[in-house]
C-alpha cells in the first residue's frame, strides 16, 4: 500500500462539497491500508481535539477558505511538507492547491488533481491563465487528472486541450457510511414532524442561490393542480447566502397556496430526519451567466440514499447522479412548466414514486466510497 498526501482547501470542521470528498476519500483509503496525511486550514482555532477523530493524521496550516492572498501561505506549507516527508501519491484535492504542488518538490511522487466543476472557470480567467503558463503548469507528464464526473472530465478537456487525454479520467462521487447510518426509519422521521399519510413533503436540501433553481422551482409549484395543493409542503434546507435573492424567494414562496419553511442551515441529525421524512427531492439548478453549474450532484445521491427519488434538471453533472426514469425525472433547465409537469407526474402516482423511491436507493447504495478510493488510488 501506499503513503498519500491530500491536500486540500476545505476540510471539517468547514462545510462544503470539497471537504466532504477530502475527509470521505481520506477515510476509505486509511481503512483499504495506505497511510493517508491530510493537509488543511485550522480556520483560526485550535482543531487537535477534532483531528483526533479521524483515523489518519492531519496536519493544519493557519488559514481560512483559500483566496489568490492566501496562496504563498499554501506554497509554504506545500513546499515544507513535501521536503519534509516522502510520499508515493500527492493528490491536490482541490484548485487552490493545484499551483503549490506544481511548484513543490515532489520526489517522484505520483501526483493527481482533482476538478469538481466551478474551478475550470477560474482557471480559465486571464490572469490565472497567464501564472500557469509562467510557471510551467502545462508542462506534459508531471500530474494526472480526476474529474468528479464525466461532464467536468469533459469541460476540462475543452477548457485545456494541452492536457493529454489519457492523463484525465472519471471518477464520480459516492455517499458516505456515515450519512447512510444517520437515516430514520419513514414512520419515525414523520411521526416526529407530525407528518399524516396523506402529506406530501418536497425537500431542497442546498446552498439559496440564484444558480440552485429554487425560483423556478416556486414557479413550477404554483403550477401544481388544487388536488396536490391540498396535500404539498415544501422545506427548504440550506444556508441563505445572498439577501437579495433569499428576500425574493421568500415573497414567491409566500404567494404559495401551501406550507413553505425556510429552515436555514440545520445540523446533519436533523438534516437526515426531515430527508427522511420526503416523498421527493427537487433542486433544479442551472448553468448561470459566469458558467458556474452542478459538477455532479452529490446531494441527489444523499437524497436516494434515504429512497427519496429526485425531480431535476439536465443541467451540468447531474444527469450522472441521476437515471431519468430510473432514480428520478430530469427536465431541461429554465424551464419551469416542464418541472410542474415532473412534479405533477410524480406526486400524483404513488406506485411510479414507489418505483423511482426503489431505483435511487439501489443506486446510491451501488456507490461507495471504497470503490472511489480504489479507482483513485488503487494502482498506486
Amino acid at each position: 500500500m501506499s503513503t498519500l498526501a491530500l491536500l486540500t482547501s476545505e476540510f471539517a470542521p468547514f462545510s462544503g462539497g470539497v471537504g466532504t470528498y477530502a475527509r470521505e476519500l481520506a477515510v476509505a483509503a486509511q481503512h483499504a491500508g495506505h497511510q493517508v496525511t491530510v493537509l488543511a486550514p485550522d480556520y483560526g482555532s485550535d482543531q487537535s481535539a477534532l483531528d483526533a477523530t479521524f483515523p489518519f493524521r492531519v496536519i493544519r496550516y493557519a488559514g481560512n477558505t483559500a483566496d489568490m492572498k492566501s496562496l504563498p501561505t499554501r506554497v509554504q506549507v506545500t513546499r515544507r511538507l513535501l521536503m519534509r516527508e516522502r510520499f508515493d501519491v500527492v493528490h491536490a484535492i482541490d484548485w487552490p492547491f493545484f499551483i503549490p504542488v506544481a511548484l513543490a518538490p515532489r520526489h517522484g511522487a505520483h501526483t493527481l488533481l482533482t476538478v469538481h466543476g466551478t474551478e475550470i472557470i477560474y482557471m480559465q480567467e486571464v490572469k490565472r491563465r497567464l501564472m500557469l503558463r509562467l510557471i510551467g503548469f502545462w508542462s506534459k507528464g508531471w500530474a494526472s487528472w480526476i474529474g468528479n464526473s464525466q461532464y467536468t472530465t469533459d469541460l476540462l478537456l475543452r477548457a485545456f486541450p494541452q492536457i493529454d487525454t489519457a492523463d484525465v479520467r472519471a471518477i464520480p462521487l459516492a455517499v458516505g457510511d456515515d450519512w447512510r447510518e444517520r437515516r430514520v426509519p419513514r414512520h419515525v422521521a414523520r411521526g416526529r414532524w407530525g407528518l399524516t399519510s396523506n402529506d406530501l413533503v418536497i425537500v431542497s436540501l442546498g446552498r439559496v442561490v440564484p444558480r440552485k433553481g429554487h425560483l423556478d422551482l416556486a414557479e413550477a409549484l404554483s403550477q401544481l393542480p388544487e388536488c396536490l395543493t391540498k396535500r404539498v409542503c415544501w422545506w427548504v434546507i440550506g444556508p441563505l447566502n445572498e439577501p437579495a435573492h433569499a428576500e425574493l424567494l421568500r415573497a414567491r414562496a409566500s404567494a404559495l397556496p401551501f406550507d413553505v419553511t425556510f429552515f436555514g442551515g440545520l445540523d446533519a441529525e436533523e438534516v437526515a430526519s426531515r430527508l427522511s421524512s420526503a416523498d421527493l427531492f427537487c433542486l433544479p439548478g442551472y448553468q448561470d451567466e459566469q458558467g458556474r453549474v452542478e459538477g455532479f450532484g452529490l446531494v441527489f445521491l444523499e437524497a436516494a440514499a434515504f429512497g427519496v427519488p429526485s425531480v431535476a434538471t439536465h443541467s451540468g453533472g447531474i444527469p450522472e447522479a441521476i437515471s431519468d426514469g430510473e432514480t428520478g425525472i430530469l427536465v431541461p433547465e429554465r424551464d419551469p412548466a416542464a418541472l410542474a409537469d415532473a412534479l405533477t407526474r410524480v406526486l400524483a402516482d404513488d406506485r411510479l414514486r414507489g418505483q423511482l423511491a426503489a431505483g435511487a436507493e439501489a443506486r446510491a447504495a451501488a456507490a461507495t466510497w471504497a470503490h472511489v478510493a480504489h479507482e483513485t488510488y488503487g494502482n498506486n
